[in-house]
């Protein structure tokens, strides 16, 4: 599979890099391409540019330096003559730790939210915003959760001002995890909720209110938390 860089080099993609799939969604499929990389290209009959990852956007991506954002190391272009939006990339490879949001260590949670509010301050000096961000778009790594998947993040020129934008970032973050937490316990748990009466919205909703003040994320989220080893922990101390 031939490729050109952004200077216009030739970048050749073996065949046999199909044969290490490690991921798929709507619209592209991930390989494993080297130890460290991973070669993600959208797949045929794809057309529709919204679900590219554009070349503004990357460079963008390529300011900000932190932990629980996907390290994406270039953009591969079918055309050379065409940049707009990249056909393919390679980004780093993350190895997954936990499978559960509800089974990470409490400590581990709260590090990783202070972290992705800061990466929110940064994307908010840009006017990005974060779209689609669910479960499968998070890798839980041994030491970070790494939001992956930017493809169709977006520039909101409609808010006032950098500090709107970033309220709005933690509104979102705070909905989409307390989707994935309210998932989880309808995937794995209803047994547990309906002995219990409980609902998983009203759940996850303890842990994940919606709410664009970071700070009281982070001081609700720590105060469900406090004693609890693991998020699911805090759910089982409901039991009637």
């Amino acid at each position: 599979m031939k490729y050109y860089d952004k200077d216009d080099n030739e970048i050749i993609i073996p065949d046999s890099v199909l044969d290490n799939e490690v991921g798929h969604g709507v619209c592209a499929t991930v390989y494993r391409y080297t130890e460290d990389l991973c070669f993600k290209r959208y797949d045929r009959g794809m057309n529709d540019i919204e679900y590219f990852l554009d070349t503004a956007t990357f460079r963008t991506l390529r300011n900000i330096s932190n932990p629980n954002l996907v390290n994406i190391e270039m953009l591969l272009y079918k055309d050379k003559n065409y940049k707009y939006t990249a056909d393919a990339y390679l980004l780093s490879y993350y190895e997954e730790k936990y499978k559960s949001f509800l089974e990470i260590p409490t400590d581990y949670l709260l590090y990783n939210m202070e972290k992705i509010f800061k990466l929110a301050c940064e994307m908010s000096k840009y006017r990005l915003r974060i779209c689609d961000l669910k479960r499968e778009n998070i890798i839980l790594t041994a030491n970070n959760i790494v939001l992956i998947d930017p493809d169709r993040w977006w520039y909101d020129y409609i808010a006032n001002n950098s500090n709107e934008v970033e309220q709005l970032l933690v509104n979102n973050i705070m909905g989409d995890f307390g989707d994935i937490i309210q998932k989880d316990l309808k995937e794995n748990y209803i047994d547990f909720l309906v002995d219990n009466n409980l609902f998983p919205y009203v759940v996850s909703s303890k842990l994940f209110p919606l709410t664009s003040n970071k700070d009281r994320a982070m001081k609700v989220l720590s105060k469900r938390l406090n004693g609890y080893k693991r998020p699911i922990d805090y759910v089982y101390s409901m039991k009637k």
